[in-house]
């Protein structure tokens, strides 16, 4: 992954907007244009550069193998160093400048929905994303999610919890539209099971050390901590947590990102606890495991993968079969009848299925639980 990672990374370098073309040779035919806001500087660059990495080599693959129909997809990305500001002017760009088909996987809640009106005001809209917040669900959302919801994911750590005996839970979010939204969810669900939160406090996503929240978590007995947050911020706050001698039970969400937990933290992270929202991207007994790694073998791909590339591998899938299955000319409305309106996708065992009042197209969800050496243990 990390010379995929460093490939994308030249790109931002070199330019503030990119057209991020798949380096193999590109299918005969007029490209089919898409288009992404994403994360290329800033905090929440290494989970956006893994996620890219999975589509890259997804649509490598493609357009190596004929594109759809003879066309090749060709991506447009754009720098929104995660402020939604950006990404709705590179929304408003790629619509009505570029005149993409529609927007592509975008990277956490404040950029999507900084996004969404501008798809609205195109008769657009976006596929795929790194994000399960519930304000960007719903049949009148104009985003086609991949991924299952954050209530989802929090509902299954809770009833993890509830599962191993665990009770006096602490809460800790990350003081943003991500950490806002799903510390609701999770205080909903504790309320709920008759179990109310120890105590849920916030942190500034943009300071590295955290020690006073820490010592709060610490200090009030509880057993476990769920932590909420993406990324860099994610890390800054269970750093500090793993720092005593003695802490609580760290469970947190997918788009944390284990990769970086280990990378980051080292051994320390061992035992930490993450929901996932794709199968376990080293088992090849999951078909569309073996797919993507077989993929980044071919690829010269450093490296096991990650949860995030692999979840970028089946986003771009999904999307290729969205486009392969679409009857005449591909445009965006004949994009989105093909979405909706065909049988669910069998992607190599992995299912999505979209239909006009559904736009959530997973349901997948796992448990995973760090190990030494970065491993995992389920």
């Amino acid at each position: 992954m990390k010379a995929a990672l460093r490939r994308i990374g030249l790109h931002c370098v070199l330019a503030m907007g990119l057209v991020a073309v798949s380096t193999a040779a590109l299918a005969a035919g007029e490209p089919i244009l898409v288009g992404q806001s994403a994360v290329l500087t800033g905090p929440f660059t290494p989970n956006s550069l893994a996620f890219m990495e999975g589509q890259t080599l997804f649509l490598d693959q493609l357009n190596k193998a004929g594109g759809v129909g003879g066309r090749p997809v060709k991506m447009i990305t754009y720098d929104d160093a995660y402020m939604p500001e950006k990404a709705a002017a590179n929304a408003e760009k790629l619509l009505g400048t570029d005149r993409v088909v529609c927007l592509f996987a975008t990277m956490g809640t404040g950029i999507g929905a900084a996004m969404v009106p501008v798809a609205a005001k195109y008769d657009s809209f976006i596929f795929g994303g790194l994000t399960g917040a519930a304000v960007l669900r719903g049949p009148k959302v104009p985003i086609y999610h991949v991924r299952e919801s954050y209530a989802d994911e929090v509902s299954r750590v809770m009833n993890h919890l509830t599962t191993v005996g665990l009770t006096r839970i602490a809460i800790v979010s990350s003081d943003d539209a991500y950490g806002k939204g799903i510390e609701k969810d999770a205080l909903a669900a504790l309320e709920k099971s008759k179990q109310p939160a120890l105590l849920s406090l916030r942190f500034d996503p943009k300071e590295k050390d955290h020690p006073a929240i820490a010592q709060q978590v610490i200090a009030s007995g509880a057993q476990a901590v769920y932590v909420i947050a993406a990324g860099t911020p994610a890390i800054n706050i269970i750093r500090s947590l793993v720092a005593a001698p003695i802490h609580p039970q760290i469970y947190t969400n997918s788009v944390a990102s284990s990769f970086l937990l280990y990378k980051e933290l080292g051994d320390k992270s061992r035992g930490i606890v993450l929901s996932q929202v794709v199968p376990p991207f080293w088992k090849t007994r999951f078909p569309i495991v073996d797919e993507y790694q077989r993929a980044r073998k071919a690829a010269g791909s450093e490296g096991e993968g990650s949860y995030l590339g692999l979840e970028g591998y089946i986003t771009a899938k999904a999307f290729a079969e969205s486009l392969q299955r679409v009857k005449g000319p591909i445009t965006t409305e004949s994009l989105r009848r093909s979405i909706e309106n065909s049988p669910p996708m069998n992607l190599n065992g992995f299912t999505v299925a979209f239909r006009p009042d559904n736009r959530n197209g997973s349901s997948f969800g796992d448990i995973t639980m760090l190990g030494s050496a970065g491993k995992f243990a389920q």
